[in-house]
């Protein structure tokens, strides 16, 4: 699987790169050379417990961390409330012997190899916490069904199977996500035309650079050329009716301009959502049902 493929890589190259919470001297003696790699339940206590020690709650994390929840809440795969339980932090699992990362159903904290905190790591780390973030998911599920005893149940150790399964492809489908950014989706409701102008905060190409408009028939979909790696995005959007009043999303008191055919347009900055975690678009709704003055967006 591709998500596997890009650790493993990561793996070779950078095993010389790797630090560890502990001393050399102290992981030499607790873990033989040469062992094979063991899950995190087979880990020592005492390593657990000094890496659990350097997991910290949102608001908290460290800088590349921060930087990867960052990431994954841009592209619409979690949101930040769903970060605001969890506490993660680095550790020097390889170097233990250990995984690339773990997630603690009893603790809901995560642990990253302090491999995934080099500069050149964003992709692979991103695709790791979302895998990670997955098995916080699936635990707490199961926590609010079976209760507060679950992760010491046998139930947790038959469910570790396809929840692993699960959390593979789900970080599979994440890293292709950050590959090739969402396409982003314009559907217009109103039972007439529209002329949009959406501009990306992170294009991937890039989307608004030939400052022009897109026609958008009504009860029509249209779906944009390029895609985007962020769910905030900047819009002026107005209805072309034959006749009566436009509807118009933006204009007056908006925060950023545009010079779009010799004329300035106000842009409102909105954060879209997106059709499901791991796939699919950036949707953007426009509704001209009197009691909705804006495009549907999620905060």
């Amino acid at each position: 699987m591709l998500l596997r493929r890009v650790i493993e890589h990561v793996r070779i190259r950078n095993a010389l790169l790797l630090l560890w919470a502990l001393s050399g001297a102290a992981l030499a003696a607790i873990c033989p050379a040469n062992a094979e790699p063991v899950s995190s339940d087979a880990l020592p206590q005492e390593i657990l417990d000094v890496c659990d020690a350097r997991a910290m709650p949102f608001g908290g994390y460290e800088p590349a961390i921060a930087a990867a929840a960052a990431d994954l809440i841009a592209m619409g795969v979690f949101t930040s409330e769903e970060f605001s339980n969890v506490k993660i932090g680095f550790c020097g699992l390889r170097d233990a012997q250990g995984p690339a990362a773990t997630a603690s159903c009893a603790r809901d904290s995560i642990l990253l190899d302090i491999g995934y905190a080099a500069k050149d790591q964003n992709l692979v780390r991103n695709a790791t916490l979302a895998h990670e973030m997955k098995h916080y998911l699936q635990h707490s599920e199961r926590k609010a069904e079976f209760g507060q005893d679950y992760c010491s149940s046998d139930q947790y150790a038959a469910d570790k199977t396809w929840m692993e399964e699960e959390a593979d492809a789900f970080g599979d489908d994440v890293a292709a996500l950050f590959f090739t950014g969402r396409m982003v989706e314009i559907k217009n409701e109103c039972p007439v035309a529209a002329s949009v102008y959406l501009e990306a905060d992170r294009p991937m190409p890039a989307i608004g650079d030939s400052a022009s408009f897109i026609e958008v028939a009504p009860h029509a979909t249209v779906v944009l050329d390029g895609r985007a790696t962020s769910n905030l995005f900047r819009i002026y959007a107005e209805t072309t009716p034959s006749h009566g009043q436009k509807r118009i999303w933006g204009g007056a008191g908006a925060s950023d301009t545009r010079v779009i055919d010799g004329k300035v347009y106000g842009l409102k900055r909105i954060t879209l959502s997106s059709a499901s975690r791991s796939a699919g678009p950036f949707e953007m709704r426009l509704s001209c049902q009197p009691d909705e003055a804006a495009p549907e967006t999620r905060e």
